[in-house]
Parts: C-alpha cells; structure tokens; sequence
C-alpha cells in the first residue's frame, strides 16, 4: 500500500526496471536521463516521482561506463546490472523473480508526472497509448521472470501521454528541446505536490526547486526562491525572496531572505539576511540571527547567538547567546594556515574587533570595540588591544588658521 494525499492506494507495482543508456542516433552524447532537469538528471525525477508513488525496490540497466552516475541517481541499495554484461538478462530474470505481481518497466528516456507514477502503482488499469511511446509501462513480473530478459522490457504497453482531460502524464525525451519541455512540466508539476502537502507558494513562475527536496506544512516560499540538491526546509517558514539554499536542512520557523546557503544545518527559528552568505559545513543553532552581510564559514554557532551585520565568521566554535558587533572578523588565515577562534558563551565581542586566530574569548568575556585580539580572553574579562585615545586642544582651529 501507499498512502498518498488522495488517500490509500492498494500497490501492484512496488518494484522497477530502468534503463540509461545512450540515445542509438547519438552514441557520443551523455544520456538523456543523466542531462539536468532544472539543477537534478531527469533520471532523478523519474526516480523521485516513483518513490513517492511507493516504488521502493529499483533495478538499473546502464552501461559499465555510465554505471557510476547512473548508480548516483537512485536510492542506496538499488540493484546495478550492466547491459555490455554476458548476465543481463539472468538479472533482469532474477529481480523479477522475487516481485509479486506487475513490475515498472522504463526501457527509453521520459519523463512522468506524480499522477501518473501513481496510476503505474497502483491496481487500476492504466490508460496506454502505443503511438505516445512514453518508453514506460508495467509487465507482469511472473512472465518476466520466466521467459524475461533486456529485450522483453521493450514489449511493454506504453503509458498514455496524456490523461482523458488532456493533461500530459508522460513526456518522451528525445532531444534537448524535450527536455527544456520537460524542465516546465517538472517544475509545474513538483509546485503543485507542494500546494497539495501545505506549502504555499506566492510565484509559482519564479520557484524553482529540485526533486529531492523537502518543504514543511505552513511554509511560504516567496518569489524568486532556488532550492537545490539535499535540502529539507522545516515547517511555517519564510524563504525569499531571492534566496538560492543547496544541501541545506533548516529547522521549524525559520525566515532566509535575500541569502545563499550552502551545505549548512539551522535549527528552529533562525533568522538569516537579508545578504548573507553561509558557505559549506555550519552548524546554526536554534534562535540564532544571521544579518545582512554577514558570512560564515566551517563554523558551529550555538543557540541564541547574535550576528546581526557586516561580520564575517570563519573556522570558529562559537557558543550560545553571544552578540556579535557589527564589523566583527575572525581572523583565521595567515597566508599558508588556517586556525580557528574559540568563543564561550554570553561573550560580547565589541563591534570591529578582529580576533586573530589561534585565539579564544571565555564564557561572558567582553572585548572592546576596535581591538585587535592576538591572546586568549579568560572568562568573564574585558580584551582591549588598541591604542589609547589621545586629545590635542587647539590642533583644528590651528590647522584652520593655517590655511586660511
């Protein structure tokens, strides 16, 4: 069974046969499933739609010089057959041997929409069409196993086109122009599962999000929002506008305007941007306020810690409800090493100091705004490294009577 958001359906077909391989006009060309749709291989929207239709068991057909990238393309623990292999079709015969009835067969690049993946699933009839040649269908997993091979997925009945209302199911890929086809019908597709699941979308002609994402119940992703690769957005947050995040999980109510997050983790109710800019491996604690022009990078920031403007974070540990002033630089480059800066909790780093590492400030340390950190703070002290002010009377009245 899957349960969908139309209910539960009763499954046929848990299980599928696919093959990548190269288009036979055009033996030079990478495959057409491996060619993006928007950022993700058109074979990892087939994919994606057949999972979550309840497909859970895959079988690969590729060639040993595409095996790779198309292995990458399917869940952890799909099965890899190689078609230049003398066992292809003892394989093909051997992964429908343990399925009960129908198996998905994919013998030529397509791509489907979720209703469709979801017709292919489930144990009503689905409608064909042998002229559409969609390059997908089902085939009864007992003949497969008994009489199967690579050349019997091929005597599949075609999917359909389009349903009885017109509205495209599937789309054969066999160009490029097929695929900036497909890119929309992707798109238009994916945002509407999202409306279903409680997602509000404001643009939908400005959304642009990848197969393997996921976005809470509540959230509003505004116009001109990006979200890439391994991303999963936590419930009643805000994304945008003109905000791209890649490889990111991002915790229950947080708000990311006008920012690019890359390969991060946030928890709840952190508030980013706008302009910032989060590079590769952070780890954000909840409550935490990541402001305009502000960077980080490799860096864990605890709970409730404040960073509201022009400071860049870089190679830290910071500890929880620390406020950063504004212009504060960790300092973590020397020109052939990097080292990182320690900061414990409750600490106030004044605004425009520069904490050159290999340094550390303790729990509830202070330093004072404009200096320069080169040794340790202990706990509960104040840093200063600068110089001290000095006041020359008269200085600008004799300047001025000098010029005059």
């Amino acid at each position: 069974m899957v349960i969908s958001w139309k209910g539960v359906i009763p499954m046929v077909s848990s299980s599928a046969v696919i093959t990548i391989d190269r288009c036979p006009q055009s033996h030079d060309s990478a495959p057409l499933m491996l060619q993006p749709l928007l950022f993700a291989p058109a074979a990892v929207w087939l994919v994606r739609a057949l999972q979550n239709a309840g497909v859970e068991r895959f079988l690969i057909l590729t060639r040993s010089d595409l095996a790779e990238q198309a292995a990458a393309c399917f869940p952890e623990g799909s099965q890899l057959c190689l078609l230049d292999a003398a066992d292809a079709d003892e394989a093909v015969r051997a992964f429908a041997a343990k399925e009960e009835g129908e198996v998905i067969a994919v013998n030529a690049p397509v791509w489907i929409c979720s209703e469709a993946a979801e017709m292919l699933c489930n144990d009503d009839p689905i409608p064909t069409d042998p002229s559409a040649d969609t390059g997908i269908g089902r085939l009864h997993a007992a003949k497969l196993a008994k009489n199967g091979g690579v050349k019997m997925l091929g005597q599949i009945k075609p999917l359909a086109a389009e349903d009885e209302d017109g509205l495209p199911m599937a789309l054969p890929l066999r160009d490029a122009f097929d695929l900036m086809q497909a890119q929309e019908l992707a798109r238009t597709d994916l945002n509407a599962r999202l409306v279903e699941d409680g997602v509000r979308l404001l643009d939908p002609g400005t959304t642009y999000i990848d197969p393997t994402v996921t976005v809470g119940a509540g959230t509003v992703l505004l116009p001109n929002v990006i979200l890439r690769g391994d991303t999963h957005i936590g419930a009643n947050c805000e994304i945008g506008p003109n905000t791209m995040i890649r490889d990111c999980t991002l915790g229950d109510g947080c708000v990311a305007n006008s920012s690019q997050l890359n390969e991060a983790v946030f928890g709840a109710n952190v508030n980013i941007g706008p302009f910032a800019y989060v590079r590769p491996h952070c780890h954000v604690g909840a409550d935490v306020k990541v402001g305009d022009f502000v960077e980080l990078k490799n860096s864990t920031i605890g709970d409730g810690t404040k960073i509201s403007h022009l400071t860049y974070v870089g190679d830290s540990d910071v500890g929880g409800h620390v406020n950063f002033g504004c212009g504060t630089v960790t300092v973590n480059y020397d020109g052939t090493s990097k080292f990182r800066t320690v900061i414990g909790d409750h600490a106030f780093i004044g605004c425009n100091t520069n904490l050159v590492a290999p340094v550390s400030v303790g729990d509830g340390a202070y330093t004072a705004a404009g200096s320069t950190i080169t040794d340790d703070v202990p706990a509960g002290a104040l840093g200063i490294a600068r110089a001290r002010q000095t006041e020359i009377p008269g200085w600008a009245a004799k300047r001025f009577d000098a010029e005059d």
